[in-house]
């Protein structure tokens, strides 16, 4: 089994199950995690502080035997790649990659539906090596040096952010790093150099102030440069897209935001580097900035990775509102119940930077504060020029507000928002909940039935013993079923392959995998039935969905591939064991991620 990974531009490729197996069972998951935070030995475990919720008594305990942690406060619990991608709030790949690199392992690759791209990890080291000479080079810049004083800042949030110089030179960073071991070549690559038509080789950064551009493991992937001459170019330049840099995904100032707090409550997106450092100078360090485009999904997507609240600051001219529609319509996929998305608008002629230089971090605070929620805009925009005290207006209104409706994730969010636009509209007839589907190929058709797997599911998932209570014939159709029962389905192969898994461990092994959405909003639910009501249901729900399916041409074939594959499954349910330690109750083996739509 291969986990499949997809960028942008690059890497399109599996990772071997195997690779990640034998990655878990080599790390020592006492010492990845006592690098980021306290353990102290209790026993034959670790416990500390559960660095996921507050408190004051610790909760959080490491298995080394099991290589597993779990958080009794919280319910946290997984292998060491489910801890980083939690705490480093990394995605999947990403926390692989960083366990590997930590323990000198090489990631490798396999042909997936893509072709693989070869990163070349040389590349990070020129970039760094490039951060370290246009930092060396601004110690000796006294014009550079006095332009960061005039803009307030001092050495410290400029050694902080890594700011540097590069020189009025052709040939400065090309003559400074080219050796045996950095080629022309790879500046080229890195986009350091750059070649004329005519293959004239030179700097591309020169005389401007350099802020490096890290990815969120504050990797230097890419530079900007403020010009210091008035008529030197661009008064902005940025490294063109390269293997490792790709503009529309990234966030100037997310990484050092992330080093500055242990816990992000909102990002504050911002249009410049300098507005970033500004900020950051005055104790607003929870700043970022798209590097000159304008707040695409991709960003949007990656913010809300790190928070659930973020807050566009931008003009309040007609320029600034017409950036903050643009970025509105690029959230609504990405927006729903749990993530906030608001604006704040300044004074004209004001940015930032010069609104906290010149009035303080009091009158900026008080601006985001009083930032516009992103839906209550929207409605405010569309509604602009309108009548709304006649039908035309009203029903023009609706017209105008359906088509943004639409774009937002079905949920109680679209369903607030779509009552809000019938009300303004004089239509407040109660609305139809839009709930979310598994893999219909027919919604319309499957309307009906969708429910009672559903309801299934949250029975067998409060109760998997359930799932041994069911004849041979009953978990055999089931499973020859299980693609056609969303969520439910996913569940019994889950369980079919760790019979003894109880509820907490079906939500580890879950975690981070297509679906886990739908089961953690199933076990959120609040069962109106006892125990044994429950156990009615469940036996009275298999009887009615797999009644559904008897009869139909193609029941035959099916049960005889599953019987062909081996999918009989013992009916005698194994005793679970004395509970001598509390890990012994959840998972043991590493979790098993999988390029399936569920993690079957």
């Amino acid at each position: 089994m291969v986990f499949v990974v997809r960028s942008a531009k690059t890497l399109a490729g599996r990772i071997p199950q195997h690779f990640i197996n034998d990655l878990i069972n080599r790390a020592d998951i006492v010492s990845v995690i006592d690098e980021r935070m306290t353990l102290k030995k209790t026993g034959k475990n670790y416990s500390g502080l559960c660095p996921f919720h507050d408190e004051k008594t610790p909760s959080f305990s490491v298995s080394p035997d099991k290589q597993f942690f779990h958080c009794f406060g919280c319910q946290e619990s997984g292998t060491v790649l489910t801890f980083l991608m939690k705490y480093e709030r990394l995605e999947f790949v990403e926390a692989v990659e960083m366990l590997a690199r930590d323990m000198g392992m090489e990631v490798p690759r396999e042909q997936g539906r893509g072709p693989v791209v070869k990163v070349d990890e040389d590349l990070y080291s020129v970039l760094d090596q490039a951060e370290r000479f246009y930092r060396g080079q601004l110690r000796g810049a006294t014009e550079a040096v006095e332009y960061l004083k005039g803009r307030g800042l001092t050495g410290e949030i400029a050694r902080d952010f890594g700011i540097g110089y590069a020189p009025a030179e052709w040939h400065g960073v090309g003559d400074a790093l080219i050796s045996d071991r950095v080629s022309e070549e790879k500046l080229l690559t890195a986009g350091l150099l750059i070649k004329n038509d005519k293959d004239r080789v030179y700097d591309r950064f020169r005389d401007r102030i350099m802020f490096p551009i890290r990815d969120t493991r504050g990797r230097v992937i890419a530079f900007g440069g403020r010009i210091l001459a008035q008529d030197g170019g661009p008064k902005y330049l940025n490294s063109p897209e390269t293997p490792i840099f790709f503009k529309a995904q990234e966030l100037y100032g997310l990484y050092e935001a992330r080093k500055a707090l242990r816990k992000i409550d909102a990002l504050l997106v911002v249009e410049g580097y300098m507005d970033v450092v500004a900020l950051a100078q005055n104790g607003i360090v929870n700043a970022v900035a798209t590097l000159g485009t304008a707040t695409g999904e991709a960003h949007f997507k990656k913010l809300y990775r790190y928070a659930d609240q973020v807050v566009c600051c931008f003009d309040g001219d007609k320029a600034g509102r017409s950036a903050a529609w643009r970025a509105l319509e690029s959230a609504l996929p990405v927006l729903n119940e749990h993530r906030q998305l608001k604006f704040a608008f300044l004074p004209d002629g004001e940015d930032p930077d010069s609104l906290i230089r010149g009035q303080g971090e009091a009158a900026f605070q008080g601006f985001i504060d009083h930032a516009v929620p992103a839906l209550e805009f929207l409605l405010s925009r569309l509604a602009e020029g309108l009548d709304l005290a006649t039908l035309d207006g009203r029903a023009k209104f609706i017209g105008l507000a359906s088509p943004y409706v639409e774009k937002i994730t079905p949920g109680v969010l679209r369903d607030l928002v779509q009552a809000r636009v019938r009300d303004i509209g004089g239509m407040a007839q109660p609305l139809a909940r839009s709930n979310p589907t598994f893999n219909r190929p027919n919604p319309q058709k499957a309307k009906r039935t969708q429910d009672l797997p559903e309801r299934m599911a949250e029975i067998l998932f409060r109760q998997p013993a359930l799932l041994q209570d069911m004849n041979e014939e009953q978990r055999r159709d089931v499973q020859a079923y299980s693609s056609e029962l969303g969520v439910f389905g996913a569940l019994v192969e889950l369980l079919r392959q760790h019979p003894d898994a109880d509820s907490e461990e079906i939500l580890v092994r879950w975690q981070g995998l297509p679906g886990f959405d739908d089961i953690q909003r199933l076990a959120q639910r609040k069962s109106l039935l006892d125990s044994a009501g429950q156990q009615q249901a469940f036996s009275e729900g298999i009887e009615k969905l797999l009644a559904q399916r008897k009869g139909r041409p193609q029941v035959a074939e099916i049960r005889a591939r599953a019987a062909a594959s081996g999918a009989q499954q013992s009916s005698d349910r194994a005793e679970m064991p004395p509970e001598h330690d509390p890990f012994d109750e959840l998972a043991t083996d590493p979790d098993d991620y999988s390029d399936q739509e569920y993690p079957l």
